[in-house]
């Protein structure tokens, strides 16, 4: 199955992940600095940012295996419109207070969409096309996380700080209705599962380099980024437009690297790529942590991007490939462990925001850094066994 060729339900899926997408960048942009308009300390910031993560985390384990037993379209459109209520409440909020409760609705609509796009992804998708049908799920909001922030940035700059959310809310409610058209096409949830090679089946099976570490790894150190760097450059004297694209030159470099996963694990194979997606991370990381030149900035960001590309890929990948029929559970697991990241990573994040602005990138440098030598250290120790 090629991209350009994809059957119309898979391509309506695309749109919506994708306009979802862009209305969360925009909106997630737009917060941290909304927030700092409001004289929210830092710590509050970053639990502005977490109070989405923790229940995005608890409730997405739920609904991904309640998914499996009810219509995903109609729940797909539910989703979206409960996000777009909370954009409602992120624009007539008045005090950091307010945002927290707007960013918990988000996490219910949050919770609710993202591990049904995926399993509906595994549903819609021909036998022994899980493969590309991902891909082009995760190009879809991949491309997205190029425009979003940048959208969101410019609407800053060129009107209000609130404007980037009344946006947000007109794209959510069109992501919603792509599933509004019936179909008579029932898609299959039984396809079988695609038989893993000797060296996925190791991946999963050993705890220390699992998929879902390296999801937590993901998002971890992206909700660092995305709940308090916006605040932090602000801070820097940084533009809205330039922090937007920062962001896009993230996002750009994620897309590439999602295109070219395929390659890249066929290539590599999944313990090499993904060690080399945490080495990015680090890498970038500490690049942020410390300059502040923007140029160097970019750079970080960019670097950024290729690690979260060969990281979210590889794992939504190898994660997926094993639940068959029951994908809305697999789905929900994988976002919740997504969500974990994205609540720890805003609430240490705040605490050491308060200790200085750069702190929090340290440590999502550090966490990386573990990654690396833990995976290197079991590949030394897997070669001295074959031998």
């Amino acid at each position: 199955m090629k991209l350009a060729n994809v059957p119309f339900r898979l391509t309506r899926l695309y749109i919506s992940v994708f306009l979802t997408q862009v209305s969360l960048s925009i909106a997630f942009l737009a917060t941290p600095i909304l927030a700092l308009e409001m004289k929210a300390s830092p710590f509050l910031i970053g639990l502005i940012g977490a109070s989405t993560g923790g229940p995005y985390a608890i409730m997405t384990f739920f609904f991904g295996s309640a998914s499996d037993r009810f219509s995903r379209k109609r729940l797909l459109t539910t989703a979206t419109l409960v996000q777009a209520f909370a954009m409602i409440l992120c624009f007539i909020s008045q005090n950091p207070y307010q945002l927290i409760l707007a960013r918990f609705v988000f996490a219910i609509g949050a919770a609710l969409y993202w591990p049904l796009a995926e399993a509906y992804t595994g549903d819609l998708a021909g036998a022994g096309q899980l493969n590309q049908a991902l891909t082009g799920y995760n190009v879809s909001w991949s491309l997205a996380t190029i425009v979003g922030p940048q959208i969101g940035g410019l609407l800053i700059t060129w009107f209000l700080t609130r404007t980037p959310l009344l946006v947000a809310l007109i794209l959510f409610v069109f992501a919603g209705m792509l599933f509004l058209p019936k179909t008579a096409v029932k898609s299959a949830r039984s396809h079988s599962t695609h038989h893993l090679n000797q060296n996925e089946e190791r991946v999963l099976n050993n705890p220390k380099i699992s998929p879902l570490i390296y999801a937590f790894l993901y998002a971890f150190t992206g909700a660092l980024l995305n709940a308090l760097f916006p605040a932090y450059a602000t801070q820097l004297n940084i533009s809205a437009d330039l922090i937007g694209l920062m962001f896009l030159l993230s996002g750009l470099a994620q897309t590439i690297t999602i295109l070219l996963s395929s390659r890249l694990l066929s290539k590599l194979g999944t313990e090499k790529l993904l060690l080399l997606s945490a080495l990015f991370l680090c890498i970038s990381l500490t690049i942020i942590s410390f300059t502040l030149a923007i140029p160097i900035f970019m750079v970080g960001f960019l670097i950024l991007g290729f690690g979260q590309g060969m990281a979210y890929s590889t794992a939504i990948l190898l994660v997926l490939k094993r639940s068959s029929s029951r994908r809305g559970k697999a789905a929900g697991m994988f976002e919740g462990i997504l969500g974990v990241g994205f609540f720890a990573g805003p609430l240490v994040g705040g605490v050491l925001y308060q200790v200085g602005g750069s702190h929090p990138y340290l440590l999502g440098a550090f966490a990386s850094l573990l990654m690396v030598t833990s995976q290197l250290f079991l590949m030394l120790k897997q070669s001295r066994v074959k031998q």
